[in-house]
């Protein structure tokens, strides 16, 4: 039988300075965002307008799961963040609007 995978959001914040360092190492970082979304371990990923946090919906059995997948992150060294389970989280992402015609 399948284990049940739980669902987690992680908040991540950026360095206050985002130097040629951080930029530098951003393309390597969303390879590894692409290829989890494909995995569908990261179910969402954004961050604000500001590019001082961010969020990731992860699907994962475990906290400690989700750690080794951030701890993989390029950009691991340079943030700091919280993880918490979620009880519901509900999504339209990829489910077609029905039109009535």
């Amino acid at each position: 039988m399948e284990k049940a995978m739980k669902k987690f959001i992680v908040t991540f914040y950026l360095p206050e300075v985002l130097d040629f360092s951080f930029w530098k190492i951003i393309p390597e970082h969303r390879r590894y965002i692409n290829k989890l979304m494909d995995d569908d371990v990261i179910l969402t990923y954004g961050v604000n307008a500001e590019r001082s946090k961010g969020w990731v919906v992860f699907s994962a059995a475990t906290e400690e799961e989700v750690t080794e997948y951030i701890e993989n992150f390029p950009i691991h060294d340079m943030i700091t963040y919280e993880i918490e389970e979620l009880f519901i989280f509900d999504s339209m992402i990829g489910v077609p609007r029905l039109v009535m015609n």
